[in-house]
């Protein structure tokens, strides 16, 4: 027979079940503040590990929310989350191992899966995102480009581009298109195709050096690509090469002196990084797309570090304030906010390799 005591404690457990229960639920319904005043952060999560997720950062009281998309939708966002954009009201998130373009509103509930199909029915691979003029653009690592129309959610049409296309932009009319081969080692892709907006039919194909993978735009219709060269598993190693394309020639060169890992551009600042896996050195570059001069190899100007591996960076174009998300390959990853003239802000926890933002600001 149960004590007195026992029974007690029975009893106000009973009680406290409606309780526990609510705040459980209330965990699991993030009510985001004010959507303009955050950020969300895409975490790639582990390899095949099925744990991509989206980070939420709010600046009115600087909590994150380390979970928000299962918080949101009571379930996965998926394996191996590629690419995230803003546009609009809406946030489109590239789930390359899930072959998916998951829509999502800006607090993170989903309104739509896309999935894109070839001929033989087959899901896929979703790669990198751009956007223009009511259309979204998705890579397909099968070697097609599709464009989804925002109003109906749905893919209106696909192109054929060159082997392994990644990056994405566009400018001056047209979407430039990084083909990468990187399925194809040793014999890699060298190619940037182009694609006329209008007729969304390729124009042609640009040489560029091998592996070309990350893709970015400036205001002044230059395109600027990444190739990762062969990461120095063959002879002679091709280093990782930063080129600009002018947009009204397509005549691409080699901007010399600078070897980034990724990048991106805001106002006249193309902010860098360098990451060796061999020596895990570690650069921060700035390079000034209108002088077309590096302006520091060091962008953290305060004696701070990336104590980890850098794996993302973005600028809010409200603040110009810089984040790099760093990762340490396998379970924690932590973004990190600098000011444009590289002094360390603050810092917040993410999911696993935060490998982008969307930034929830009023000037877009």
């Amino acid at each position: 027979m149960k004590s007195i005591s026992t029974l007690l404690k029975l009893f106000y457990l009973v009680l406290l079940i409606p309780f526990l229960a609510s705040c459980e639920k209330e965990d699991n319904n993030i009510e985001v503040p004010t959507v303009s005043y955050g950020l969300t952060v895409l975490n790639q999560g582990s390899w095949s590990g099925n744990n991509a997720g989206l980070t939420y950062f709010n600046f009115a009281d600087s909590l994150s929310y380390t979970d928000l998309f299962s918080g949101r939708n009571g379930r996965g966002l998926g394996d191996t989350g590629n690419d995230i954009l803003r546009y609009g009201s809406k946030i489109y998130i590239a789930v390359s191992g899930s072959n998916t373009v998951e829509v999502v509103d800006l607090k993170g509930n989903s309104i739509k899966q896309i999935i894109s199909k070839d001929a033989s029915n087959q899901q896929e691979e979703t790669r990198s995102l751009a956007a223009y003029n009511g259309k979204v653009y998705v890579t397909l690592f099968d070697g097609y480009v599709a464009r989804i129309d925002t109003a109906s959610l749905a893919i209106d049409n696909k192109v054929a581009v060159g082997n392994n296309p990644e990056g994405i932009a566009i400018t001056n009319g047209k979407i430039y298109v990084a083909n990468s081969g990187g399925m194809n080692y040793p014999n890699y892709d060298k190619t940037v195709s182009v694609i006329d907006v209008a007729t969304f039919k390729e124009l042609k194909k640009i040489e560029v050096v091998i592996n070309p993978d990350k893709v970015q735009v400036d205001s002044y219709g230059d395109v600027y690509v990444i190739s990762n060269g062969n990461y120095g598993y063959a002879t002679p190693v091709v280093p990782f090469t930063l080129q600009r394309i002018d947009s009204k020639t397509d005549v691409a060169e080699t901007i010399s002196g600078i070897e980034p890992y990724n990048f991106t551009i805001s106002g006249d600042k193309a902010y860098c990084y360098y990451y060796s896996y061999t020596t895990k050195e570690k650069k921060f570059m700035v390079y000034d797309v209108k002088s077309e001069k590096i302006l520091t190899n060091n962008f953290i100007s305060d004696g701070t570090t990336i104590s980890t591996i850098p794996y993302s960076i973005d600028v809010n174009p409200a603040t110009g304030d810089v984040y790099i998300g760093e990762s340490d390959g396998y379970s924690t990853g932590k973004m990190n906010c600098y000011s444009s003239d590289g002094k360390f802000k603050f810092s917040f926890n993410t999911g696993i390799q935060p490998t982008g933002i969307a930034f929830l600001t009023n000037k877009y």
